[in-house]
């Protein structure tokens, strides 16, 4: 499971900063874990879809309070959900076009002249193979960025 750590400067009181963290939070599906003067720890189901709010991606978020710092160790759970899933999708969708057009290819006598029929699983995931890293990247990217928001916004409140 990817791992993700940030960490902002804080002086002020935690408990005030943790109940900013579980106004944004809860009504998002996340359940408190545990829950102490420095330390606030939940966790949450799994991100389903990039449409839905980025902070899903992280299935299990710790939240502590030290000497002038804030700090949120998280797992990227539902990041990496996601991720399986999208490159389940595109290997089934491969496997698909090249069971069907070898067979294509095997059962019909006039395409056996056309050998670069073979080739055309390949070409329609060629575009995928370019589009998968990025889509990647930015569901990753868009979950840190809502998480050192959240941080930074734990820090104004308190």
């Amino acid at each position: 499971m990817t791992l993700h750590e940030d960490l902002v400067t804080f002086h002020g009181d935690p408990q005030r900063a943790f109940a900013t963290a579980l106004q944004n939070l809860l009504p998002l599906g996340f359940q408190i874990e545990e829950q102490s003067a420095y330390r606030l720890v939940v966790h949450t189901p799994d991100l389903n879809s990039t449409r839905q709010n980025a902070l899903l991606g992280v299935s299990r978020a710790e939240f502590s309070a030290d000497q002038g710092s804030l700090k949120v160790q998280a797992a990227m759970g539902g990041v990496d959900r996601l991720t399986r899933s999208l490159l389940f999708i595109i290997l089934g969708l491969g496997a698909f076009d090249t069971v069907l057009f070898t067979g294509l290819w095997f059962f019909l006598d006039k395409l056996r002249e056309h050998v670069w029929l073979l080739a055309m699983p390949a070409l329609a995931l060629l575009p995928w193979i370019i589009i998968t890293p990025i889509v990647i990247r930015l569901i990753g990217k868009r979950t840190r960025e809502a998480l050192h928001t959240l941080l930074e916004n734990m820090t104004l409140t308190s």
